[in-house]
């Protein structure tokens, strides 16, 4: 495989999750990028800072900290610290989230068995094992 078509791939891939969401963000008037949030901080629990958000999701901070303060004063999401370091703001998704969080894990759910339809079950478990490893590999690169 080319660099150019990985690339392709990934490209296609988040195009054809994007128009997956169109509905859910129609049917909650809510923009793509609150939508990526909040289903950022449901599928990392442990990954639940502004900056983290920002960093895992490349998503400029600038536009968390809007999409953030947006998604608060709509009440999807309350903000908390952590004892012993006040500077530090946790997010966490509230109960008027959780349609939005149960339509989204559906769909993502639905993505994903549509991603790898009519691919053999032992082509997958390869896959998921060149996955772990390319991972690592760029966790390494990254490091160096």
């Amino acid at each position: 495989m080319t660099p150019s078509t990985f690339i392709t791939f990934f490209h296609d891939a988040l195009n054809a999750y994007n128009k997956m969401c169109e509905p859910i963000l129609h049917e909650f008037d809510i923009p793509q990028v609150s939508f990526d949030i909040l289903m950022f901080l449901k599928n990392n629990p442990d990954l639940c800072t502004a900056q983290q958000i920002s960093e895992f999701r490349n998503i400029k901070k600038n536009l968390v900290s809007v999409h953030v303060d947006k998604l608060v004063t709509a009440g999807y999401l309350q903000r908390g610290t952590v004892v012993g370091d006040r500077r530090k703001i946790l997010l966490s998704c509230t109960e008027k989230a959780k349609p939005i969080l149960k339509a989204g894990l559906k769909m993502q759910q639905d993505f994903n068995q549509r991603l790898i339809l009519n691919i053999p079950e032992e082509h997958l478990s390869i896959y998921k094992e060149i996955i772990e490893s390319m991972a690592v590999n760029a966790r390494q690169m990254m490091n160096e």
